[in-house]
């Protein structure tokens, strides 16, 4: 995703305002683009090199990653935990889990989910009512990520991107499951900090029918 992408900051005043904040006005031929040249590197067959990025960034991203996961495994039994959650990506993001390996362009292939910013605080809303029948009661999980990689974004200096084997085990009235697959992150600086602008979820039985994923994998 360029530095010319559009932006989704709320119209000057006197100019027409937006119905929904905010905005997906990001969501563009261009950001899609970008999404499957990303997709590529993340899923290309090779393992980066350590020391391609400065040591102390590399660990401002692990811990980001780590809180990332940890907030994930408190679940809408803590609905702050998704809010601080969701304030760890991008005003411009995406949350993607494809339906296929590797990777199909996701104007073009069925996705197990795909949310923009606005969807994601339509989900984390909606779990936090408490009446979500899909999540009543709601699931426990406990995800572990390892084998972590880390690497610069082409042609940025503020970008970089991130990839990491998980293993998720979820319980769910008495019955339990185990989850694999590995994530890909793109990581951003911004004046607030370090933020997630991708997270990409590969389950590794993606192409097979799904159970109950109604909460954040």
């Amino acid at each position: 995703m360029s530095s010319t992408a559009p932006s989704t900051a709320i119209p000057a005043q006197g100019a027409r305002a937006y119905r929904h904040q905010p905005p997906s006005l990001y969501v563009v031929p261009s950001f899609y683009d970008w999404l499957v040249e990303t997709s590529a590197d993340l899923a290309a067959p090779a393992v980066r090199a350590p020391g391609a990025v400065a040591a102390a960034r590399e660990a401002e991203m692990a811990r980001l990653l780590t809180l990332e996961a940890r907030l994930l495994d408190q679940g809408p039994r803590a609905q702050e935990a998704y809010v601080r959650w969701l304030a760890l990506f991008d005003q411009e993001c995406a949350y993607w889990i494809p339906a296929s390996a590797p990777a199909a362009d996701p104007r073009q292939a069925v996705t197990l989910e795909f949310h923009d910013r606005r969807r994601l605080l339509d989900r984390v809303a909606r779990l936090g009512t408490g009446l979500a029948f899909s999540q009543a009661p709601a699931s426990r999980t406990a995800r572990q990520y390892s084998g972590l990689e880390v690497w610069p974004s082409p042609d940025r200096t503020d970008e970089w991107r991130a990839r990491c084997s998980f293993l998720l085990a979820e319980s769910r009235e008495g019955h339990g499951r185990l989850l694999a697959g590995w994530n890909g992150f793109v990581l951003r600086a911004t004046p607030e900090g370090l933020r997630i602008v991708l997270k990409q979820v590969n389950l590794i039985d993606c192409d097979q029918p799904q159970g109950n994923n109604s909460f954040f994998l």
